[in-house]
């Protein structure tokens, strides 16, 4: 029996919180399911930015020793009963989704094994310590939630007043620049190979039609 890692598209990282609850690498899955991006779309342009992430993420997965299964199916279902079979697994591990229908859709899967839920670590608060902050607040503002980070991790801070004596520039922001402004070019950088595959099957499939 064995434990799997389900890593989705948004937590491509080596310390996100299902990889790193594992002491050592254990069999990980990715899933491109076209049929999830049909039902919610996307555009073209964000769809090959998430898939070409995600196979370059399997890529540095596998050289850093993770066992690797990258499935390119109509849903999520199948490849996973297909892995959770194939590596005799009794429990996938998965990073909580930032995303709320996602979450709604993990409680709705059949799978023959457990799914375990760790919290996201991709956030400097965690759901309790929002809702710890939340309670204490007679009405839920932004710019308070900002500035109780600020304080909260010591970010541009000067003892307990904001570095430079300003919380925010807001308004200054919001002058039109200036008729001579001259912004630097746009940094672009030239598809590869694997980023020119992606672009091609999500032409070809019309996902966000």
């Amino acid at each position: 029996m064995a434990i799997g890692v389900w890593v989705l598209g948004d937590q491509l990282s080596l310390q996100q919180a299902a990889l790193q609850s594992c002491a050592h690498p254990v069999p990980v899955i990715l899933i491109e399911s076209h049929q999830w991006v049909k039902q919610r779309r996307y555009h073209a342009q964000k769809l090959v930015l998430v898939w070409s992430a995600m196979r370059h993420f399997a890529q540095e997965l596998e050289a850093a020793g993770w066992p690797v299964t990258y499935a390119i199916a109509p849903d999520f279902v199948t490849p996973l009963r297909q892995w959770i079979s194939a590596h005799n697994i009794h429990e996938v591990r998965l990073m909580q989704p930032s995303d709320r229908p996602f979450r709604d859709f993990i409680a709705t899967l059949d799978l023959p094994c457990a799914i375990k839920l760790l919290p996201n670590n991709h956030f400097l608060w965690s759901e309790a310590d929002f809702q710890q902050w939340a309670a204490g607040c007679k009405t839920l503002v932004l710019e308070h939630f900002y500035r109780a980070g600020r304080q909260r991790f010591q970010i541009l801070m000067e003892g307990k007043s904001p570095a430079g004596g300003k919380w925010n520039y807001d308004a200054e922001n919001r002058q039109v620049p200036p008729a001579n402004l001259k912004p630097p070019p746009p940094l672009r950088f030239c598809p590869d190979r694997m980023t020119q595959e992606v672009i091609e099957t999500v032409r070809q499939g019309n996902f966000d039609q």
